[in-house]
């Protein structure tokens, strides 16, 4: 046995190999179909988050009625990909704080750990645009993940518009929903535009996600099939803002359990499992850009 490692070892130096290998490619197509042409990305690559692209949230964030705190040690980069964590185990809330008037704040510890990245204040992307991920999701009672992107203006949400290109409820094994969303006319409430696909044996697999727009349409594609889209006329308020015409960041996260039977509750035998994320890549091309509001 010894003999043949060092046999292997000089071969390796000499420059002889047994087996061809395949190095994983460090950047994705500079083009694509259409005229788009890569902007951003993160192919995970490496062996940390990428803080010049990415932002951990954490503690205790939104999702009233959910049970997880956001950690860092639940955002790993393993073997090319981004893995989003999900733990049973009681989890402080840093933002912890009992006097506070945010409900986030006033929730001390949570039963369930778990990750999101996001790129708040770090990237925005604007039309003409495509966002593509590849992930597979977890399984598990109660795990609710979701890629989604919230746009930047001066409203509040809903008003202020959010996609949900991924979101997923553990009772519903094998549904994706696709979600478009701003406000009512009265703008307290959200108006929501809902597609729901539905792929046999869904956690098994890797899928590819696509959210393109431009000025005119949004549409959101799952493993090269358009399963959803809308009029981004559709939109625009009474004093002729349209929140879905600005720029917008990305959340890719995964809450455990949460309000009412959206999604389950979770049981801990099930856990921990972990959401994962391949790449994310984006691309634009030339065409009208979007105005802050």
């Amino acid at each position: 046995m010894r003999v043949f490692q060092r046999l292997f070892a000089a071969m390796l130096v000499s420059g002889c190999c047994l087996l061809r290998v395949q190095a994983a490619p460090s950047k994705p197509p500079e083009k694509l179909p259409g005229g788009w042409v890569l902007d951003w990305y993160d192919e995970f690559n490496g062996t940390k988050l990428d803080k010049k692209k990415w932002a951990y949230e954490l503690g205790v964030i939104r999702n009233h009625g959910a049970s997880q705190s956001y950690t860092e040690s639940c955002v790993k980069i393993k073997n090319g990909k981004l893995h989003l964590i999900s733990r049973a185990q009681k989890t402080p809330n840093p933002n912890y704080n009992p006097d506070s008037q945010q409900w986030t704040a006033r929730i001390k510890e949570q039963p369930y750990a778990s990750g999101s990245v996001t790129t708040r204040g770090i990237k925005e992307f604007s039309a003409p645009g495509r966002l593509e991920f590849r992930a597979k999701i977890p399984r598990a009672k109660g795990v609710w993940p979701a890629i989604w992107t919230m746009h930047v203006n001066d409203y509040q949400w809903p008003a202020n518009g959010e996609i949900d290109i991924l979101e997923h409820i553990s009772q519903e094994p094998n549904r994706v929903y696709s979600i478009f969303r701003w406000a009512k006319p009265d703008m307290k409430h959200e108006q929501k535009v809902v597609r729901i696909t539905t792929i046999p044996n869904y956690s098994k697999n890797f899928h590819t996600y696509v959210l393109e727009w431009d000025d005119e349409d949004m549409r959101i594609f799952i493993d090269d099939k358009e399963v959803g889209t809308v009029k981004i006329e559709e939109a625009t308020y009474a004093n002729g803002d349209n929140p879905l015409r600005t720029p917008c960041f990305i959340i890719m996260n995964t809450a455990i359990g949460g309000p009412g039977t959206w999604p389950e509750k979770p049981d801990d035998s099930d856990y921990p499992v972990s959401f994962v994320i391949d790449y994310v890549r984006y691309y634009t091309r030339k065409g009208v850009k979007e105005k802050r509001k």
